[in-house]
This record gives structure tokens, C-alpha cells and sequence, in this order.
């Protein structure tokens, strides 16, 4: 069990470790000199590690670096002084990062009257009363009595013994408090383990480089390991980085990430912040080791009383559903407040307090990824890809959640598929039906905006899996039932018998060599396509070059795939070439086809899929 201890500048946290352990967790040559630590220390036992933190105001970003919700809090009060700022302070941190269990420590007893040990008894009472510590265990110490810490020691080894740690099956990630270099082995990053689990010689990522980095060994609370799990003190040997890669703040996971600048909090102020919550006002954002200047945007409503609000920081963070935030004034001189981070997203939300957002925000704000995972899909706002994001669940348990509920994948985005089924035959029987206001000769021809009965987000996938099946035809932006089919002039009928069957090919011929074979004058043949275009029979997609719909539609499928089966979800020109068997020339125009659609989206040499395909 690791136990973080908390308190006052100068209430003997570290003096206190050093009795229980033997261990000087002052090893900064400064900290030594001044008698006042600085920096986070660090003391193991056979079954306790100690995280000892600074007290003074000055070093708050060092406290908050060295806790963590699994924890155990030591709260350190002398009993001269009594409860002080930093002590309130400190509480209120353990507090809003989610520590649910402690134990207080009252030294210096030697120093004062019994009258003033009751007076500073009835003032820890005064302040834990509605706190995680309200009925947590007193212990009276003193560094000239050494045998007064015996009932101490018994007391949190049988807390040890007690402690459960959380059973979790999200991603590893480990916040780096430390990195150094070891003669012979190389880069340790040392730090607590978040989530998850780490095995010896796994391969992890290193944020926000995104580097690959290979666990060569490990240490668990200062003892060789093989694995490490949430909860744990855990030193890395890693291969593939140098020491001026890594840095406090940074993280090591099991999963790539970019990091999320926005994170929504249910938030809670501090008690002891006595002025009001601003909108927009600037804070200090502390997330684990990693700290970012950010905006705090408040909800102008939120369910239940509760308090929301979107922080918006200025770097990076690794950050997931479930995390603890910090907040801290612009001036670094008080707490404000923080709390659990309902949602994350890598940019700042454009519309904040509409019903929209906040029922996605509920839907996430949810007690577990299952609960979650089922109100998303009765809203039609699960997109798997930020719920896994979001979550941080890995694809085992993403498999488990989608084969539990039955659903169907659409692009990123999952509904259930007795709804997909609900939507395929609604959409069906609106085509095939007469609008209530057609003219006469449109019955069964709708576009896309007509569809309305189907929510936005499952028409186009509806539309374009009932098309694909031949259970409808899109000409034109229109779609209809096959026997509604527009009858083609008999002067483009004959161009369309003789230039399907030549069309019917990946790489499709150009309009130059389609009127080498036919024998017909270019610009007269081109006219024709154009004409046969228009009614989307064909396919415009320039250059003088003309497509079926249904190899568009094959090609973009092909694309889709390579989309999703590339690690870093691109593919370039070349790739594309190779894997479809069409020539650089033609590849290169149906790529920026694709790109004018919205389908696809070039990024330097390479390209990304952004949406589902719709010719």
C-alpha cells in the first residue's frame, strides 16, 4: 500500500518517515541545507511505500504530483501549531484527487501541555468533519519517544492488510514523477501506475512524443518485478529513449495518444476559496504529475445541483474519464477547486451548453462503460472510437460491450441492430412511398433532407446500405425505387449500352480512349457523359474521365479498409496504387475526387478517411 503524506510546512512528515522506515526522504542537497523539503521523496518497507511531499505553499504542484487515488493519506499535524493553511490546503487536494481512506498523525506531542493535545484534538475533529478523514484513527508521536510509533506502524500495516485495490481492465498508463539513468541499463522513469497493467518486455508509448518504447525490467515499491499493476509505485527500464525525452509530467502508456486539451469536471470548489467562480476565468490545471495554464469554462446548467465545467488548457493531457483535476488560481495562491473529469475531447467544444452536449456529457458522466456504453447507443451518439478514447477500455473489453448489446458498425459510429434494421425498412418504405406533397410523376423519388423520419445520423449509412443491396437507386442526388428508374432518350440510351459494359472496371477508361473505341468524335461523346452524369447514371470525377457509381463506391470501400487497417489510419498515393491496380495517373484523380467529396482529406503525402462515402 503507498501512503502519501500530507500537512503543514514543518509539521515533521518527513521526520515522521524517516522513524517508521529509516529512510531520509530529503535527498536533495538544497533540502538538506534548508531542512525543508522541496521535491517528492520516497521511503519502502517490506509491505508500505511512503511518498513524502512538500508543505510549503510555494511547492503545492510537487504535493499534488505525488498523490493518487488509491492511495492512502497520512495527515501530518503539529501539535504546537495545530491545523494550519497548507494543512486545510492539502486536505482539501487529497480531497478532489478521490483519496477515500487516512489516517492523522499528531506529532510533536512532547512539546505541549495535555490541555493544548485536547484543544488540537477538538481542532482535527473540527476540521475533517465531512471530509474522507472524519473518522479516521489519531496517533500522538514524538521524535524523543521512538517507541510512540510502534501503534502507528501496527495500524497501517493492518490497513495493508486490508487495502483492495481496484480491480481495473482499462489501458496501462504510468505518470513519471522521475527519470534518471542507471550505469549499464539505461533510462528509469519511475511513477505511479494509473491504470491497468505493465508487463516486463511489453511494448509501451511515451507522451506526448508518441514515441515506442520496450519495458526492459521493473521495479515494484524498490523490488524487481515482472508486472505492475494500478495502484503501484513502479520503476521502468525503458529502451528507446533518452534521458532528454523524458521529464516529470509525461506519461507512459500502453495505447498511442495525442493527448486532450478540453476535459469537463464535475466540479467542486474549495471551502476554503472565498471568492466567487468566474467563466472563463484563467486556472492552473493539475492532472497527476502534468501540470498546464488553461480556461475554466463554466455550464450554465448541469443535472442535480451539480456544478460543470469544461477546462480548456493551453498544452496536452493524457487525460481519461474517471481522472482528477486540480485547480489552482492564476496566482498560484489558493485552490479553487477540481474534481472527477466526466469527458475529454482534443479540442474545445463549440457549443457548450446545448441539450445535445450536456445528454452526451451525462451519457459519459455514467458510473461504469457499460452503463455508458448502453445510454450512447439508445442516443445515437456512440462513436466507438472516442468512447474507447474517452474511457481508456482496451479492444477486449470494447469487444465484450459490443457483443453483449448486438450492434452494428457504422463507420465509427454503433447503433444496435434492432434499431439498424427499424431504419433500414423505415427509410424503405418512405422511398417507396408517395410523398404527401409530390408532384405528379415523382412518386418514390426523394433526396436526401425528404428522409426525415430517420435521424440524421443513420440516414446517409441507411440510404447508402439499401443502394449498395439494389433495394434502391440513387440518380442525381435522388433515390428511388428500381422500377421507379427514369427512362433514359433514346439518343442517350444507345451511348449508355455501349459505354457501360467498357466502364465497368476499376480503372476506368478516359473519354479519349472510350471514342477510340467507339468510333464516335470526342467532344460529342463527352457531351453525352455529361448528359448521362446528370441523371447519375455516371460519374463526373474530372479529367475527362467518367465512372459506374458502383465501382466508386467499390474503390471508396477498398479506401475504407486501408483506412483502417493502417496503424496510423493513412495511406499514400503509392499504397493506394498498389493495393487497387490502377495506375499513379488515374489513382492520383480519384484520390482528389475522393478529397472533393469531403471522403478524404490530404495531409502531406498522405491521406486520411474523415467521413463515410457518399458519390
Amino acid at each position: 500500500m503507498i501512503i502519501t503524506l500530507a500537512g503543514h510546512v514543518d509539521h515533521g512528515k518527513t521526520t515522521l518517515v524517516r522513524a517508521l522506515t529509516g529512510v531520509d526522504t530529503d535527498r536533495l542537497a538544497e533540502e538538506k541545507a534548508r531542512g525543508l523539503t522541496i521535491d517528492l521523496g520516497f521511503a519502502y518497507t517490506e509491505h508500505l511505500g511512503f511518498v513524502d511531499v512538500p508543505g510549503h505553499q510555494k511547492f503545492i504542484h510537487n504535493m499534488v504530483a505525488g498523490v493518487a487515488a488509491d492511495q492512502h493519506a497520512l495527515l501530518v499535524i503539529a501539535a504546537d501549531d495545530g491545523p494550519m493553511p497548507q494543512t486545510q490546503e492539502h486536505l482539501e487536494i487529497l480531497s478532489l484527487i478521490g483519496v477515500t481512506q487516512g489516517t492523522v498523525a499528531l506529532t510533536k506531542c512532547d512539546l505541549v501541555s495535555p490541555e493544548r493535545l485536547s484543544a488540537c484534538n477538538r481542532e482535527i475533529s473540527e476540521l475533517t468533519r465531512n471530509t474522507f478523514l472524519q473518522e479516521a484513527s489519531i496517533f500522538q508521536t514524538s521524535a524523543e519517544d521512538t517507541t510512540c510509533y510502534a501503534d502507528l506502524s501496527d495500524h497501517l500495516l493492518q490497513q495493508a492488510a486490508n487495502h483492495q485495490g481496484t480491480q481495473d481492465t482499462t489501458c496501462f498508463r504510468l505518470a513519471i514523477d522521475r527519470a534518471f539513468t542507471i550505469k549499464g541499463a539505461g533510462v528509469v522513469a519511475t511513477g505511479t501506475v494509473h491504470s491497468g497493467e505493465i508487463q516486463e518486455g511489453q511494448q509501451v508509448y511515451h507522451f506526448p512524443s508518441g514515441k515506442v518504447l520496450r519495458v526492459r525490467s521493473m521495479r515494484v515499491e524498490d523490488q524487481p518485478a515482472a508486472r505492475s499493476a494500478r495502484g503501484d509505485r513502479c520503476a521502468l527500464n525503458l529502451v528507446g529513449a533518452s534521458l532528454e525525452d523524458i521529464k516529470r509530467g509525461d506519461w507512459i502508456t500502453a495505447q498511442p495518444t495525442q493527448g486532450v486539451r478540453s476535459m469537463t469536471i464535475r466540479l467542486d470548489k474549495a471551502s476554503s476559496f472565498n471568492r466567487p467562480l468566474q467563466h472563463w476565468m484563467p486556472v492552473h490545471a493539475y492532472h497527476a504529475t502534468r501540470h498546464s495554464t488553461a480556461r475554466m469554462a463554466l455550464f450554465t446548467e448541469a443535472p442535480d445541483q451539480q456544478t460543470w465545467a469544461e477546462v480548456i488548457c493551453d498544452t496536452p493531457m493524457a487525460c481519461h474519464r474517471g481522472d482528477r483535476l486540480v485547480l489552482r488560481d492564476q496566482a498560484l495562491d489558493a485552490t479553487l477547486g477540481g474534481g472527477e473529469v466526466l469527458f475529454v475531447s482534443e479540442t474545445q467544444v463549440s457549443r457548450r451548453n446545448t441539450l445535445e452536449h450536456r445528454k452526451l456529457v451525462s451519457a459519459y458522466g455514467a458510473t461504469d462503460p457499460a452503463k455508458s456504453f448502453q445510454t450512447l447507443l439508445a442516443q445515437l451518439q456512440l462513436r466507438m472510437n472516442t468512447f474507447q478514447s474517452v474511457w481508456n477500455i482496451t479492444d477486449g473489453s470494447k469487444a465484450a460491450l459490443m457483443a453483449k448489446q448486438q450492434t452494428e458498425e457504422l463507420g465509427d459510429l454503433v447503433v444496435s441492430r434492432a434499431q439498424w434494421q427499424e431504419t433500414l425498412d423505415r427509410c424503405l418504405a418512405k422511398i417507396a412511398a408517395k410523398p404527401t406533397n409530390a408532384t405528379p410523376g415523382s412518386q418514390g423519388r426523394l433526396l436526401f433532407n425528404d428522409i426525415d423520419e430517420v435521424a440524421k445520423p443513420l440516414r446517409q449509412p441507411a440510404l447508402d446500405a439499401l443502394t449498395k443491396a439494389g433495394k434502391i437507386i440513387k440518380r442525381g442526388g435522388e433515390y428511388f425505387m428500381p422500377q421507379a428508374e427514369p427512362t433514359l432518350p433514346p439518343e442517350l440510351l444507345g451511348t449508355w449500352q455501349q459505354v457501360e459494359p467498357l466502364l465497368d472496371q476499376l480503372q476506368a477508361p478516359s473519354c479519349g480512349d472510350l471514342a477510340k473505341q467507339l468510333g464516335r468524335p470526342l467532344a460529342l461523346l463527352e457531351r453525352s457523359l455529361l448528359e448521362l452524369s446528370k441523371t447519375g447514371q455516371l460519374t463526373h470525377i474530372g479529367n475527362h474521365r467518367f465512372y459506374l457509381p458502383k465501382r466508386l463506391q467499390e474503390i471508396a470501400s477498398l479506401v475504407q479498409k486501408m483506412s483502417e487497417e493502417s496503424p496510423q489510419g493513412t495511406m499514400t498515393v503509392k499504397d493506394f496504387r498498389d493495393r487497387s491496380g490502377i495506375g499513379r495517373n488515374v489513382a492520383i484523380d480519384v484520390l482528389e475526387f475522393f478529397d472533393s467529396k469531403g471522403f478524404t482529406r490530404r495531409q502531406g503525402n498522405e491521406r486520411a478517411v474523415l467521413r463515410p462515402f457518399a458519390s
